[in-house]
């Protein structure tokens, strides 16, 4: 891989926490990962997912060194008892230098309150051309 990297050679990936929750491998800054690709609508991302080192059928898996990782969190708001929704406008994301194996999510929601958890996980991966 060169030294240096050109913008088309980056692509950003959107990982779901419960991936990583289940079996998906950690990402790292600085080292390499793979993953299976496919295209996130309306958007220049692609969505990612790995399971145990088992790619989908069909699906040749895309590696590269990581560049970047960032937590997506988001607001959300009870509707009704039981039922959350994200808060529109509300998605922020957190530069880590590696991914936690457990996130805040539905359980840290509190009835009554407005409350946030981590969605996913977004990747910059270098990736030869």
């Amino acid at each position: 891989m060169n030294d240096y990297i050109y913008p088309d050679d980056v692509v950003t990936i959107r990982i779901e926490t419960w991936e990583f929750e289940c079996c998906a491998p950690l990402p790292v800054v600085g080292e390499e990962s793979s993953w299976a690709l496919h295209p996130a609508r309306e958007s220049l991302w692609f969505d990612a997912s790995v399971h145990g080192g088992i790619y989908p059928d069909g699906v040749d898996p895309t590696s590269g060194i990581v560049l970047s990782i960032r937590l997506e969190r988001g607001e959300f708001l009870e509707q009704e008892p039981g039922h959350w929704v994200l808060v529109p406008g509300s998605i922020d994301h957190v530069r880590v230098e590696k991914v936690p194996r457990h996130f805040r999510g539905m359980s840290s929601l509190v009835t009554g309150r407005r409350g946030w958890m981590e969605t996913a996980v977004v990747v910059e991966l270098a990736v030869d051309s």
